[in-house]
């Protein structure tokens, strides 16, 4: 049966028009012209427009937000990296496709409830995808998280971080009353058997132990806020709160006085006009940017944001703030909340436990993997080589959280009090 998706329709032309005009900004400015390069809005536009139809001949009754909250920086994206490289916009639209396909694939697959049975399977594959860089991966700028298949070169890190919120979903969803039985002492915490929380202590401590022989500290960051806030909807008690920002203070203290690169990021933070000409020069680039760009910005094409080392690939974010202004930037981060908004209503609307878990857990991840970078642009927090999600270059980020997202339309559409 079709299902009407008119506003879902509606909200995407709307998307299409503010990625032509933004496209079409940033290929005036271009110093050659290319027509054929015109093409990028209206594939991705022509891709967005396939997904909407399929939703709608499947009788899809998904969130008709999610799908246009996610075009609009998915478009911005391919104008602002055609604006910093022009190859990487290729390559961008490339991901978006890919991306995509596997966003509808979700839509297609039965009765997603069940895989709380395969939370074990999961995490072993998330487990592996972290492991495999120690054997196979390459070293760039110091973290050695990729992997090279001929001329394409993938992050593991990202399937990774979705499959380990789905397992962790599914392992509390069949254990989430234990988690209230109080068995023993920890001072003046009241915690359960280590029967049942001990599986997750031990398979947090590992996964942050990989990450942290891989030097990818922003990884280990994020998969730690899912573990809290998935912990915490599960089992909503203060003292499993506290004990998780007291093992993050004690963490980060540690990681400071024992490993290098650690003490190296928190001290440019600190004082990054100290190492202006050294390993603080992105941010403080970052921050000139930033400031530069005033209340509207330079416009699209009129900044200089190639400046900023690995603008592409890290601080897209900056780059679109200092074209388009604080204006700019407020808008973005707007349509972030938003998006970050109906995943969360997704799953609060769920009846589902395992589903309702898994929607808090992937859109924490955005949430946070969202304040982490842009945190970071900004100064708030250390900098970090985690990307935005949709918007920053990299097949393995875009096409992981496209596949969230696909996720997150499948659980609005099954997780419905009245769906079978």
């Amino acid at each position: 049966m079709t299902q009407s998706r008119r506003l879902e329709g509606s909200l995407l032309f709307k998307a299409f028009i503010l990625g032509w005009l933004s496209f079409f900004l940033s290929w005036v400015a271009a110093p050659v012209w290319e027509p054929q390069a015109l093409a990028y809005p209206v594939v991705v536009s022509a891709a967005l427009l396939a997904v909407h139809l399929c939703l709608k001949k499947v009788g899809s009754v998904a969130d008709q937000l999610l799908l246009p909250l996610t075009a609009v920086p998915l478009f911005l994206s391919v104008a602002i990296l055609y604006r910093l490289e022009r190859s990487k916009a290729f390559w961008q639209v490339i991901w978006i496709l890919l991306g995509l396909a596997v966003l509808l694939v979700f839509q297609f697959i039965p009765n997603i409830r069940k895989w709380r049975s395969y939370w074990a399977l999961l995490l072993l594959l998330g487990l592996v995808w972290l492991a495999s860089t120690l054997i196979w991966g390459v070293e760039v700028h110091g973290s050695k998280v990729w992997l090279e298949l001929g001329p394409v070169r993938l992050q593991p890190s990202e399937p990774a971080k979705i499959l380990f919120a789905l397992a962790l979903a599914g392992y509390l969803s069949n254990r989430k009353e234990l988690l209230y039985v109080r068995y023993w002492r920890l001072g003046r915490l009241k915690l359960p058997h280590l029967v049942y929380i001990g599986p997750l202590v031990v398979v947090l401590i590992l996964t942050l132990l990989l990450t942290v022989i891989q030097r990818d500290l922003g990884t280990g960051l994020l998969l730690f806020g899912v573990f809290i806030c998935e912990l915490y909807v599960a089992a909503p008690r203060w003292d499993y709160l506290a004990l998780g920002l007291g093992f993050l203070g004690a963490s980060s203290i540690i990681g400071y006085r024992l490993f290098h690169h650690v003490r190296v990021r928190f001290d440019i933070w600190l004082s990054p006009w100290e190492y202006a000409h050294g390993q603080g020069y992105q941010l403080v680039q970052s921050l000139l940017a930033t400031s530069a760009g005033g209340l509207f910005g330079a416009g699209l094409g009129r900044g200089w944001p190639q400046l900023i080392p690995a603008v592409a690939t890290d601080l897209t974010f900056v780059a679109w703030s200092e074209e388009t202004g604080l204006a700019g930037a407020i808008a973005l981060i707007l349509v972030y909340m938003l998006l970050i908004e109906r995943g969360l209503k997704a799953a609060a609307s769920s009846d589902d436990d395992f589903l309702c878990l898994a929607g808090v857990g992937i859109s924490s991840l955005f949430a946070l993997q969202s304040i982490v970078i842009i945190g970071g642009a900004l100064r708030l927090l250390p900098l970090t080589g985690v990307t935005l999600p949709l918007f920053n270059y990299g097949g393995s980020s875009l096409v992981s959280s496209l596949a969230a997202i696909g996720f997150l339309l499948r659980l609005s559409d099954e997780g419905r009090p009245d769906a079978g």
